[in-house]
């Protein structure tokens, strides 16, 4: 089960027998069915979780209309970074898409861990910037390229969520409806290959 997670840690950093066993004693394995939430809004994100298995997708709602704000899978983590990071209410729900596997981290085990373990802080550094990218380069996409655009690059760099997806969640990321996304998956030539 722990595997994975390792193997994502031992990326950034070195870690110890000791380190390993450490985690998995402080850490707690949680499934969620698909639909259910691992985060609602109004709450505050306490957690970062490794998803081992599944995917779950990150949205607003705003008086009953959803924005999809992110896709998370596999070998990824699914948090609310600034939720956890400033203990305020989270203005996001996070919720599975599949039947999901998470390994959660607790807050209070996070900051017990940057304490514990050799290069862990270093691992938490290099964690937010790569958030800080990925974050920024979304951003700019929403204003540099157009929704075409935009979704033929999801094509090229994240193929496994257009495959796993329903097509309502990626027009409602791209900022698009479902029929104005149908039109572009035709102009692509990519209809038959997707699910609806």
């Amino acid at each position: 089960m722990y595997k994975q997670v390792i193997s994502f840690f031992k990326q950034f950093i070195d870690l110890e027998e000791k380190d390993i066993l450490l985690i998995e004693e402080l850490t707690t394995v949680k499934h969620f069915s698909k639909n259910e939430f691992i985060l609602i809004q109004g709450k505050v994100c306490d957690f970062v979780a490794f998803i081992n298995k599944g995917a779950f997708r990150g949205f607003y709602s705003v008086d009953g209309q959803e924005y999809t704000k992110q896709f998370l899978l596999e070998g990824g983590f699914c948090t609310d970074y600034a939720s956890f990071l400033t203990e305020k209410k989270s203005l996001t729900y996070l919720q599975a898409t599949e039947d999901s596997t998470v390994i959660v981290f607790e807050k209070k085990d996070v900051d017990f861990m940057y304490k514990a373990i050799p290069n862990f802080v270093q691992f938490g550094k290099l964690l937010a910037e790569n958030l800080y990218i990925a974050v920024t380069d979304i951003k700019a996409s929403f204003i540099l390229n157009s929704p075409e655009e935009r979704y033929a690059n999801m094509l090229i760099t994240r193929p496994e969520v257009i495959q796993r997806v329903p097509q309502y969640m990626i027009a409602s990321y791209l900022g698009i409806t479902p029929e104005a996304l149908s039109r572009i998956r035709r102009r692509l030539g990519k209809t038959q290959k997707y699910k609806d």
